[in-house]
């Protein structure tokens, strides 16, 4: 349950315990006593949530501050289509297709791809220093040529886990703020149908969580 259910389900809780006892019955004055305690409780819970959720609104806050100037930075790749930034209901996130980053059937970089996370990376270094940040690799539907094995499972999980080593080796920043996720095929975002389709399904997001160190939340 959210909070803001629970805010409504805990204020109507209150109105029902107010409203069913009189206080003109001396039967229910030992209730309204109880009922009292609980009431007490409940406007303490109450506040907590409120605290909780203008909390968090807090940290979005801090992820729409900074999301003009990653769209600035990757201005151009966004305009081809490249690079995607978007404040999701998990994060900020910024996906960024397959051959923006890779050499093709490889999981070294191209110049442009090493710039374009360089970017990133000067955000994550200063603007976003503390916020968690889950690397999740993507394929299209068509299995790998020539992989020895290798399925769309290893290959998602390869590409994320090279972004990340990017990360770390090559910037310098601090592993214990990063997870990967491998999903293969699975999580499509345009039909595999079409090369265009398949295209923008080969991707690497990089999310960027509303939060800082444990207070993160995937």
């Amino acid at each position: 349950m959210d909070g803001n259910k629970w805010l409504y389900f805990l204020g109507l809780t209150l109105f029902i315990m107010v409203g069913c006892a009189s206080a003109d019955d001396p039967g229910a004055r030992s209730l309204n006593r109880q009922q009292g305690a609980t009431i007490e409780s409940l406007q303490g819970e109450i506040l907590r949530l409120n605290q909780e959720l203008d909390g968090r609104v807090s940290l979005r806050e801090d992820l729409q501050k900074v999301m003009p100037k990653v769209e600035k930075m990757l201005a151009a790749q966004v305009l081809r289509g490249d690079v995607r930034v978007v404040l999701g209901p998990r994060g900020l996130v910024v996906t960024v297709l397959d051959h923006a980053l890779f050499d093709p059937d490889d999981t070294q970089f191209t110049s442009a791809g090493e710039e374009i996370l360089g970017k990133i990376a000067s955000v994550l270094s200063s603007d976003l220093s503390k916020n968690q940040i889950v690397l999740e690799g993507h394929t299209d539907n068509q299995p790998i040529e020539n992989a020895s094995g290798v399925t769309n499972w290893e290959y998602s999980i390869g590409r994320a886990t090279a972004v990340l080593h990017y990360f770390i080796d090559a910037k310098g920043l601090a592993p214990e703020r990063f997870g990967v996720a491998g999903y293969a095929e699975y999580r499509p975002v345009d039909s595999n149908a079409t090369e265009e389709g398949r295209d923008r399904n080969r991707r690497v997001e990089i999310m960027i969580l509303p939060g800082k160190g444990s207070d993160a939340t995937v």
